[in-house]
C-alpha cells in the first residue's frame, strides 16, 4: 500500500491540477501534491529501513537503494515545487504553456522516475526510464519557442535512439539468464538475477554484449560523451526548475538503472569488464565537458557541461568500485543533485533580472543583484568541489579510491579536470559579477520562494561538507549493501 500511494499520488497531481481554474488554487493544489508526495515517500524509505524489502506483487519492489534515490527525488523535487511557485506568475492562462499544463507535466515526469526507482522488473524500468523522456520532452519545449520546440524534438529523438540500445541490452540479459537455468518468468526480476548470478557464468559473452549495450543506452540518458548532445540544448530551453529536475534527477534515473545491470553483471563474471567500460566513458566525459565548459556562452549551457562531468565523476567512482568508490560516488550524486538545483535556482533568477543567458550580457551582479550575485559563488564554489561543501568529500573519497585501487592515471585527470573547471567558472563569473552594472529590467529584490529554496540548498551543501549526519549515513551504507551483498 505504501509502494502504490508513493507512485499514485503524482499521477493523481496531474487530474488534481487540471481540475483548477485559477492560477493561485492551480499553484495550492501543487504544492499540497507535492507535499503529500514527500510524505508518502518519507514513510516509504521509514518502512524500508524498519522492515527491510518491500514488494507490491512482482512488478514493483523497495530496498536500500532506492530509498537513497528516493530521497534525493523527493527533495529535489519539493525545492522545484516551491520555487516554480514564484518562477512561474509570469506564465499566462489559455496558452500550452500554462500553470496547468506546467504542473501536470511535472507530476506526470515524477510519476514515471518514480515507477524507475520502484521498479523489480528489468523490462519495466526501462519501459519507466522511456517514459520519462516522453514525459519531460514537453516540458523541456514548454516556452513554444523555436529553440526550445527544436531542443525538445531533438532530447526526444536522441534519448529514444539511446533507450533503444538499453532495450538490446536488456534481451541480450534476459537470454543470458534463461541460458542460466532462470525460468523465463524470472528471468528479468533483480532479485532473481541477483540470487541467480553466479550461474550465470556460462553467458559471459552474453552478459557482456548486454552490459556494452546497456552503458551506451542508459549512457546517453546520463549524459555520457558522446551520446551528450541532447543535454546542453535541452539545460538551456527548458524552463529554470526543469533544467533543474533534468540535471538533478533524471540523470540519477538512468545512473540508478545502469547500477541494477553492474550489480548483476558484476556478481555473474566479476567487476572488471563492466568496471573498466564505465571507467572509460567516466574518463572521457570528464574530460570533454572540462574542457567544452571553457567555450559557453550561455550561463545554462554552461551548467549542462557541469553536469556532464559530474556524471563522469560518478561513473567514476562506480568504476572504481570497492566500498570507498561507491560511497563517493552515491553521496556524488546528492551533492551533486543539491548543487545543481542551487545554481539553475540562481540562473533562473539572473535570467528574470537581466532579460538574457548570454554570459557577456550580464555585468555587474555583484552591485546590482548582490544577493544572487553571492548565491552564483557559492554555487560556483560548491560546485568545483571547494571546501566546506559537499562534493569536496565525495569528490575527495573517489579520489581517494583512486590512488588506493593504483589508477593513478584517472586520479590525474580527475584533478587536471576539476582545475580546468575551477578555471572555466572563474573566466565566466568574473565578469559577470565584477564587470560595469548594467541597468536591471525588474527590481532586484528576492522572492520569498528563491530566499527559501537557496537557503535549503546552501544548508544541504555546507552540512554534508561538514559532518555526514548518522541517519544519511545510514541510508547511505543501506544502498551500498544492496549492491554490494
Amino acid at each position: 500500500m505504501v509502494l502504490l500511494l508513493t507512485l499514485f499520488i503524482p499521477l493523481a497531481g496531474v487530474l488534481f491540477v487540471f481540475l483548477c481554474r485559477q492560477p493561485h488554487v492551480v499553484v495550492r493544489a501543487a504544492l499540497t501534491t507535492g507535499a503529500l508526495e514527500i510524505a508518502a515517500i518519507g514513510v516509504t524509505v521509514y518502512s524500508i529501513h524498519s522492515h527491510g524489502v518491500l514488494n507490491a506483487g512482482q512488478y514493483l519492489r523497495a530496498d536500500g537503494l532506492t530509498s537513497f534515490f528516493l530521497i534525493n527525488l523527493g527533495l529535489i523535487s519539493a525545492l522545484v515545487l516551491v520555487y516554480s511557485s514564484g518562477y512561474l506568475r509570469h506564465v499566462p492562462e489559455g496558452r500550452f504553456s500554462s500553470l496547468r499544463w506546467f504542473y501536470g507535466l511535472v507530476f506526470l515526469f515524477l510519476f514515471t522516475m518514480v515507477t524507475v526507482y520502484l521498479s523489480a522488473n528489468l523490462g519495466m524500468m526501462w519501459i519507466s526510464v522511456e517514459a520519462t523522456t516522453l514525459a519531460s520532452a514537453l516540458l523541456v519545449g514548454f516556452y513554444n519557442t523555436e529553440g526550445a520546440v527544436e531542443a525538445g524534438w531533438k532530447y526526444l529523438i536522441v534519448c529514444t535512439v539511446g533507450i533503444a540500445f538499453a532495450l538490446f541490452g536488456t534481451i541480450a540479459l534476459y537470454l543470458a539468464a534463461v541460458k542460466g537455468g532462470v525460468s523465463p518468468q524470472s528471468a528479468l526480476d533483480w532479485g532473481t538475477l541477483m540470487a541467480a548470478a553466479p550461474s550465470l557464468v556460462g553467458g559471459r559473452e552474453l552478459l557482456k554484449l548486454a552490459f556494452v549495450f546497456v552503458a551506451v543506452g542508459y549512457g546517453t540518458k546520463v549524459g555520457f560523451v558522446p551520446m551528450h548532445s541532447w543535454l546542453p540544448d535541452a539545460h538551456a530551453e527548458a524552463p529554470s526548475p526543469i533544467s533543474a529536475l533534468l540535471s538533478a534527477v533524471l540523470l540519477n534515473c538512468a545512473m540508478y538503472a545502469l547500477l541494477r545491470f553492474d550489480a548483476i553483471t558484476s556478481r555473474a563474471i566479476g567487476s572488471g569488464f563492466s568496471h573498466t567500460l564505465l571507467l572509460i566513458f567516466g574518463g572521457v566525459s570528464l574530460a570533454v565537458a572540462s574542457l567544452l565548459m571553457i567555450v559557453q556562452r550561455d550561463l545554462k549551457r554552461l551548467l549542462a557541461y557541469s553536469s556532464i562531468e559530474h556524471m563522469g565523476i560518478v561513473a567514476i567512482g562506480i568504476g572504481l568500485g570497492g566500498a570507498l568508490g561507491l560511497y563517493g560516488a552515491l553521496l556524488h550524486t546528492f551533492n551533486h543533485s543539491i548543487a545543481k538545483t542551487f545554481l539553475f535556482v540562481t540562473a533562473g533568477n539572473v535570467q528574470g533580472k537581466f532579460g538574457t543567458l548570454r554570459m557577456e550580457r550580464i555585468r555587474g551582479m555583484a552591485s546590482s543583484l548582490p544577493w544572487t550575485g553571492g548565491a552564483l559563488i557559492l554555487g560556483g564554489l560548491a560546485i568545483t568541489g571547494m571546501p566546506p561543501f559537499g562534493l569536496f568529500v565525495s569528490e575527495l573519497m573517489i579520489l581517494t579510491a583512486a590512488f588506493s585501487t593504483a589508477h593513478y592515471f584517472i586520479a590525474v585527470l580527475m584533478l587536471a579536470a576539476i582545475s580546468v573547471v575551477f578555471g572555466a567558472l572563474l573566466h565566466h563569473f568574473q565578469p559577470m559579477l565584477m564587470g560595469k552594472p548594467e541597468d536591471v529590467r525588474v527590481p532586484t529584490t528576492l522572492r520569498a520562494s528563491e530566499v527559501t529554496v537557496m537557503g535549503v540548498c546552501a544548508l544541504c551543501l555546507v552540512v554534508l561538507g561538514l559532518h555526514i549526519p548518522a541517519a544519511f549515513a545510514a541510508v547511505l551504507r543501506g544502498a551500498m549493501a544492496v549492491l554490494q551483498p
